[in-house]
């Protein structure tokens, strides 16, 4: 007799074992977004998300850009607070790939909301997936089927355009952001702290829904009490060729007068040298100096052609822009010579003309050795042209260089200095009859140089523009290819365009500069404030003799072939101040009796400093002092 189908025995029910997966989440900071809302909102959908029988096993989350690459993701803390939150965390994508590589993962499969939060890159979004698909485990999105069997070929495609778009998006809000950056220093508007000196005048946001909010906008204003220094950091630096220890050394003699940065326990070297840096105190706005390398995450400093200025000054400056851009040039110009007025306790061969010699086929600055004479007992001090015959890029660059060794004495080079040029130029009672033969020339070689200036901006505009056209030329080429390679050449273009776009700002401000501002002119009653020391200058003794080389800026240009020194002085509104206290200060040695003036003048405060007035320039020279 046959069985029923209800006589048979049941058949044994089996439970399959749940899939564990690991959920994958990432948000940004909170600059753009509430981090802890976000992070919520995606581990609700992926759990609403999984499958009947699959379970959550892990939650792996990071609080950071999705443009960083796979290798550097989770060194950041910023989860922390959010994890204090309440938010389950079982480590960052680090330690999702370190549990996936594990022996038994705690994972069969990773889920995210959207596959863009693996990483708006591309390249790393692909490359987690491939990590992930080696160790069997499969990559899941919520807007995406789940299947065992991994991505079919559509849920592939679709995948690849959201990360391209992701990828798209992300350098595009770069751009327009970085752009935005651009035109906000445009308007004048400050970025960051105020520098030393300034303070920011906060005003109510432009945009009316930011306005809403409360935010604002801010303009610098100059400090009442730090302003007044910054002017006087220049003025030493420029007219008074102070080196930055010196400067510093002045500023920390009396906090009280120059009261350091907030928080800084006094002056440092390097806040003196951030401070002659920055151009934002010629009252120009300046964006770009600095930008982050995308490869090293460091962040690197910008040439200066590439800095964005604004066409017009936007708040009052500390410092014009001439004295800014020599005070950028003067390092190289007076070398690494210690002021004599800064105590050292350092031993070693004092020298004199320390970076005040050159020699005239190389334009070299001239390094002083000392070498001993048949007499062991006496040892000659000589400056000696550091250029080296046997460098090939030395010989490509002065082919004309005489091939041997080129130097000279020191005391012949003071001789000539002392006893000529300053007795008889610049405290001789001949001296104004020499100045009026001597000025046409000096007039003369500023304006040539000048117009050597100005004639380079030009060419450089000129190259701006043939580089821009044929931006323009590629551009028109592309036609309607819509392709992703036609689209990342076209974001090249325009970041491009945009770099030559700044550059030409700057070469046209700098041109406009040169166009109206009347150069520097020389003003030949400073010679007349000047004491005549002719008579007694040879009885000056050396400590003296050193700090009026110093005081009056001498150089001295030498000329092997023809045995001679082309010498000049440079004086300013403050040279004659500061030669007269000079005699006056007993620590020169000063026991001759060449002070013509017991009264030094007094040393100006800051606030006297910023209201001085323009400053007056001489600078002439000998062009035949025999050596």
């Amino acid at each position: 007799m046959g069985t029923t189908l209800q006589d048979q025995p049941p058949a044994e029910v089996t439970t399959a074992e749940p899939v564990p997966v690991a959920i994958l989440a990432r948000t940004s900071t909170l600059v753009l977004q509430d981090p802890l809302a976000s992070l919520r909102r995606q581990i609700r959908s992926c759990a609403a998300w999984l499958p009947g029988g699959w379970k959550i096993a892990g939650y792996y989350w990071d609080v950071e850009s999705g443009g960083i690459d796979l290798e550097d993701r989770s060194q950041g803390d910023d989860w922390r607070q959010f994890a204090d939150a309440g938010i389950p965390r079982d480590g960052g994508m680090a330690d999702l790939l370190a549990e996936a590589k594990a022996p038994a993962p705690r994972f069969a499969a990773v889920v995210c909301e959207d596959i863009e939060r693996s990483g708006r890159d591309t390249f790393n979004a692909l490359k987690l997936e491939k990590e992930l698909s080696a160790q069997g485990i499969l990559l899941f999105a919520t807007d995406e089927p789940a299947s065992v069997e991994g991505a079919n070929a559509t849920t592939v495609l679709v995948r690849r355009v959201k990360q391209g778009v992701a990828e798209w998006f992300r350098l595009q809000i770069k751009e327009k952001a970085w752009k935005g950056l651009q035109e906000h220093s445009l308007a004048g508007w400050n970025i960051g702290p105020a520098p030393y000196g300034y303070v920011c005048e906060r005003v109510l946001h432009t945009v009316p829904s930011k306005a809403s909010q409360g935010r604002t906008r801010s303009r610098l204003a100059i400090d009442e009490v730090r302003g007044p220094i910054v002017t006087l950091i220049f003025n030493w630096r420029v007219n008074h060729r102070l080196s930055v220890p010196t400067i510093a050394w002045r500023l920390n003699a009396d906090p009280a007068a120059y009261p350091p940065p907030p928080g800084a326990p006094g002056w440092a070297e390097s806040t003196v040298c951030n401070i002659l840096a920055n151009p934002k105190y010629t009252g120009h706005m300046v964006f770009g100096r600095t930008r982050k390398n995308p490869a090293t995450g460091k962040t690197r400093p910008v040439p200066p052609s590439q800095w964005l200025w604004s066409p017009e000054p936007t708040h009052p400056a500390l410092t014009d822009r001439a004295t800014w851009h020599a005070a950028q040039t003067i390092g190289a110009e007076r070398g690494n010579t210690r002021d004599a007025e800064k105590p050292t306790t350092q031993p070693g061969t004092r020298y004199v003309l320390r970076s005040h010699v050159r020699h005239a086929a190389c334009q070299h600055r001239m390094t002083g050795i000392y070498r001993p004479s048949g007499n062991d007992a006496d040892v000659y001090i000589y400056y000696k042209c550091p250029y080296n015959p046997a460098s090939p890029h030395h010989r490509a660059a002065h082919p004309d260089h005489p091939p041997t060794s080129v130097s000279i004495r020191e005391d012949t080079l003071l001789a000539a200095i002392t006893g000529d040029f300053l007795a008889k130029y610049v405290f001789g009672h001949d001296r104004a009859a020499m100045l009026a033969a001597t000025l046409p020339a000096t007039t003369a070689a500023l304006d040539t140089q000048r117009q050597a200036r100005a004639a380079a901006l030009r060419k450089e505009l000129a190259r701006i523009d043939t580089a821009q056209a044929g931006l323009l030329t590629e551009l028109e080429e592309l036609g309607p290819d819509t392709s992703g390679a036609a689209a990342a050449y076209r974001t090249r273009i325009r970041a491009r365009n945009a770099d030559l776009h700044g550059q030409r700002t700057q070469a046209e401000a700098e041109l406009t500069e040169l166009d109206t501002t009347s150069p520097q002119s020389n003003d030949p009653t400073l010679l007349d404030e000047l004491p005549y020391l002719a008579d007694i200058l040879p009885k000056a003794p050396p400590a003296l003799i050193e700090k009026l080389i110093t005081a009056l800026d001498i150089q001295c240009l030498y000329r092997k072939e023809q045995n001679q020194a082309t010498i000049w002085a440079t004086i300013t509104d403050t040279t004659p101040g500061t030669i007269a206290a000079l005699l006056a200060d007993p620590r020169t040695g000063n026991d001759t009796g060449l002070n013509p003036d017991p009264q030094p003048p007094a040393t100006p405060t800051p606030a006297e400093a910023l209201t001085q007035g323009p400053i007056r320039h001489l600078r002439f020279h000998d062009h035949g002092v025999w050596c």
